[in-house]
This record gives structure tokens, sequence and C-alpha cells, in this order.
């Protein structure tokens, strides 16, 4: 279900207007983020660090009004959240699936239906071109510690300006002292997020990794 914002009466309404004149208003933050607790508890409970950390973003990032928008038309339109989209690789491939599911229930049952999901529903490339509800993108390259990642578009369609969905890509977590980090990087429509909402998305994320217990 979508609610359409009144532009006219939106405090947003400037900034919005000035970044719609860009062909392709989209950017890219870099950050890292501490995950010494969240590793630790999903080495205790068996669960994909992977996965987890999707659902720990997905709630962030659903927490944020500004990332619940979308433009049609350049018409704005509030909706309720944003599912998880993400790359995920059968052991011994060097070509990655597609994997989507609802960010629903406790972290570590998500965690064991998108195992599922990847073993026996696993998507094309191109399953984001057929998505039911708006998404989230995520990848992963854990064999690096990445510094900044930007992602592919496709310049040629009329329609570039108006692809809000985050797209979120991390490395491999590095260890300095007992303290693991990981290097992620936010890729965002200006037309709808400004800096100051990537760091509530941070904040924010960061508090659901301190709060596992």
């Amino acid at each position: 279900m979508r609610q359409e914002i009144d532009i006219e009466k939106w405090d947003r309404k400037e900034h919005f207007k000035y970044y719609s004149k860009c062909s392709t208003p989209h950017y890219c933050v870099a950050f890292n983020i501490e995950i010494t607790n969240l590793l630790n508890f999903t080495r205790k409970r068996h669960i994909s660090f992977y996965y987890s950390l999707i659902y720990l973003c997905t709630q962030a990032l659903n927490s944020v009004e500004e990332f619940l928008l979308e433009i049609e038309d350049n018409r704005v339109f509030k909706i309720e959240r944003r599912v998880p989209c993400f790359t995920d690789l059968k052991k011994g491939a060097t070509s990655f699936h597609m994997v989507s599911l609802p960010c629903e229930g406790s972290i570590i049952e998500f965690a064991e239906r998108a195992r599922e999901e990847s073993i026996h529903n696993p998507l094309a490339v191109d399953a984001l071109e057929g998505a039911g509800e708006p998404q989230i993108i995520y990848s992963c390259i854990p064999w690096a510690d990445i510094t900044m990642c930007s992602n592919e578009r496709d310049y040629n369609d009329p329609k570039l300006k108006d692809d809000t969905a985050p797209i979120l890509v991390w490395g491999k977590y590095t260890e300095n002292n007992g303290r693991y980090m990981i290097n992620m990087t936010l890729d965002v429509n200006h037309r709808l997020i400004d800096g100051y909402f990537v760091g509530m998305f941070v904040q924010k994320l960061e508090e659901l990794i301190a709060g596992l217990v």
C-alpha cells in the first residue's frame, strides 16, 4: 500500500526539485561498522553472519522514513517496507544467484529461511526486474577488505533517475585488537536521501548490533 506525498507541502520540496534536474542523481557513501557483537552472536548460534547482517541492515533502513519513499513520474510515494534481495553463491560455484524474501520474524528465523531459499529457490540474476515489492539490493565481496564499490547503471534508461532502491555492499571483516570491523558502501538516490539520512541508518544499525544478546 502506497501513500502519495504532497510535494508542494513537503519540507524536502526544494531539494527534490534541485536533484531532479540530474540525469543520474545517485551517489555512494563508504563507512566502517564494528560487527564484533554480531560476529559473536552468530558464532554462538551457528547461523550465517551474512544473512544476519542483511536482516539488521534491512531493519535499520526500514526504520528511516526517507528510505521508504519511491518516485514514479515525478510523484513521491511512501511505502510500508522494503524487502531484501541479495546475491549468494552455492558451494563450488563462481556465478552468483539471487535470493529474495521478506525480513520477518527473528534474526535467527530469517537466517534459517534465507538459507533454505538460497538452497531450494535460487533466483536468476534478472530477478530484480520482476520484483513484487520495493527492494534493498545487497551484495558481498568476502574475499577482500574493500573500501569502495560502484554499481552498474543503465544510462540509456529514461527512468533511471526514478530508481530509489538502496544498494548495500560490503567486503570481508577484519580484526584489530579483538575488535572486528567491516567496510560498507551504500548507494542511494539524492532526490530523496541526503547524508543526514545515511547517518541515521548507520546509527540505527550500530544500535541493533550493540543490542544483540
